[in-house]
């Protein structure tokens, strides 16, 4: 028996074997092919499928597609090419399918625009505007093209903004669970989900006015876009969600069509020989001729801070990094100690997190500027409490009017189970060495020492986020007051306050860098994305050298099964591990939009 154990064993080694050399000589393969760069058509659509999600920075793709995703940077640099190639004759987009942002829908709406400035069309195509989910950002998104058609069937889900917060506090208790949190201050609210069973009034106002700037955003953008009266879109909204014809009567799209008859109007425009193309080929196409431009005037590194910040690297090479704040660290220092770069465009989408590694950022960050290297912050949809902290040490910072950011203020605590246990029948007793230990237990509630200890440790650390964001910012003690206590701002309102400097996206990040270094507008600046994006060969190789072959092959499947559903799952139970952390959190309340 032994050594049929040990057969099946070396059986199933030299079919691991096996399988990750032809795994890893596929995936050369096709990293070759996609290295090739193709030729560009005589005549072009840029085709774009926004249905799908839109990345912020690369994630490895699985390995047998043949071309990787296109980042929002990607679709942003593709947009700008084709409105420069005389061989590409008009855009396409489709849309309405996946929830977007408020900042993503207004990121991509100004690079619509700025196609169109070159004098060609730019078409958008919707089976349906979320139909049973508000709409209200991908109809402004949709009104920045010359024309929108829906199919017949389609409803535009345009029903305006609302946001939601749960409230656990009375079934915590029904529990026996007890919240001992510190927040500071009135409008943070990272802790009432814990210890309030309704919205404070503080919050209650200051979400308001988040939610009513957007709406006030979205219908200002639609009626210019659609050449509406403003009071006219504002009625609308009331009137959502609408049904195809009555959107069409209303002036919020043009036409109702079957995809099949849309991309038949589209291909009678121009021609039939007009090949359609996507992000990836467009600038795997342009990539020749730019190798052929001049020496770029300045060599700027891209790097990303997305998502929850917490401590540690990812778990493998086939993870997403979330908020990598170590990784992040040591590029930020190998640009000072190795030089190479001109200047840093950080890009930040996150809700905050951990006050530590945010100070680590915020340390780092200024430890580049002291180089004399330029840093400007560009935000994406979210940019709070510690995602605002890491960006408040650049230059200058870009947002867009509806980047939800501020909320400078910190909370935490824990939670004492000690009733649940006793309605359990389980007695927890202890031995402790220090007058202190002990005091993070969660089978015990603080006592009045710990607890005091607790809130000069909170104190400590919102005087030292607030004194940082007045020494970046220049502010005195009234207008800090008003910016922090917890505010929750959208881009437009911080700029009015002077949270930051510009609102945009990437190009006018990239403008303020411009600035910076004092060079030309008409001056070609190269952008390298750090950490260097792998490809799915150089994960598998990286996964197989780690021992971590057995994560890359659950991802591979998971990609095939469709695993964003797994991920979301495990990135909302961070979350939540996160949020009960017995540490000072720097983070934005757990809003949602209600979709």
């Amino acid at each position: 028996m032994k050594i049929i154990g040990k057969i099946i064993l070396w059986a199933f080694a030299i079919l691991g074997g096996l399988s990750f050399l032809f795994i890893a000589a596929v995936a050369a393969f096709t990293a070759s092919q996609r290295d090739k760069a193709p030729p560009m058509p005589d005549s072009a659509v840029l085709s774009l499928d926004w249905n799908e999600p839109l990345e912020e920075r690369y994630v490895t793709a699985p390995l047998f597609k043949p071309v990787q995703p296109a980042t929002v940077l990607d679709t942003l640099t593709a947009l700008e090419r084709a409105a420069a190639a005389p061989q590409v004759k008009a855009l396409v987009v489709q849309l309405g399918a996946e929830p977007m942002e408020f900042a993503r829908a207004q990121e991509l709406a100004d690079a619509v625009r700025a196609f169109r400035e070159s004098g060609k069309p730019a078409y958008a195509y919707a089976d349906d505007l979320a139909a049973f989910g508000d709409a209200t950002p991908e109809v402004m998104l949709a009104a920045a093209f010359d024309k929108v058609w829906m199919a017949p069937s389609g409803i535009v889900g345009l029903t305006g903004v609302a946001l939601e917060v749960p409230y656990f506090a009375e079934g915590l208790g029904d529990l026996g669970v007890t919240a001992e949190f510190e927040q500071r201050h009135e409008f943070k609210g990272g802790a009432d989900p814990f210890t309030e069973e309704r919205m404070p009034l503080p919050v209650r106002r200051s979400l308001g006015a988040l939610a009513q700037g957007l709406l006030d955003q979205a219908v200002a953008a639609i009626a210019t876009g659609r050449d509406l009266e403003p009071a006219g879109v504002r009625a609308l909204v009331d009137q959502g969600p609408l049904l195809g014809d009555e959107a069409v009567a209303a002036g919020l799209i043009d036409g109702l069509l079957y995809r099949d008859q849309f991309e038949s109007e589209v291909e009678k425009e121009f021609g039939d020989d007009a090949q359609w193309i996507d992000a990836p080929f467009l600038l795997a196409a342009s990539k020749e001729d730019r190798e052929g431009m001049t020496e770029p005037a300045a060599k700027v590194a891209v790097l990303y801070g997305i998502g929850p910040i917490g401590v540690g690297n990812a778990d493998g090479p086939f993870a997403d990094p979330g908020f990598d704040t170590e990784t992040l660290i040591d590029t930020l220092q190998g640009i000072v100690e190795d030089g190479g770069y001109d200047a840093v465009l950080l890009r930040i989408d996150s809700p905050g997190g951990a006050y530590g590694p945010s100070d680590a950022v915020w340390h780092t960050v200024g430890r580049v500027r002291e180089a004399g290297i330029p840093v400007v912050v560009s935000m994406g949809g979210t940019a709070a409490s510690g995602g605002y902290f890491v960006s408040v040490a650049s230059d200058r910072i870009v947002a867009q009017p509806g980047t939800i950011t501020g909320s400078v203020g910190v909370y935490g605590g824990k939670f004492d189970v000690s009733r649940l246990w006793e309605d359990l029948g389980v007695r927890w007793d202890r031995v402790a060495a220090g007058e202190n230990a002990g005091m993070w237990s969660i089978n015990r509630g603080f006592d009045r020492e710990e607890r005091a200890r607790f809130a000069r440790a909170i104190d400590f650390v919102y005087a030292d986020f607030t004194t940082k964001v007045a020494q970046g910012r220049g502010f005195d003690a009234a207008t800090l007051d008003q910016v922090a206590r917890g505010r929750i701002f959208t881009g437009q309102d911080a700029l009015d306050v002077g949270l930051v400097d510009r609102l945009g996206g990437y190009p006018a990040a990239l403008e303020e860098l411009r600035d910076l270094m004092q060079i030309a507008p008409e001056d070609d600046i190269e952008l390298e994305v750090l950490p260097k994006p792998k490809a799915p060969w150089q994960a598998l190789l990286d996964a197989a050298q780690s021992g971590d072959f057995t994560l890359g092959a659950a991802t591979l499947v998971a990609d095939a099964v469709e695993g964003r559903i797994v991920t979301r799952l495990e990135s909302a139970l961070g979350d939540l591990d996160r949020i009960a952390a017995p540490q000072g959190l720097v983070s934005a309340p757990p809003v949602r939009l209600a979709r």
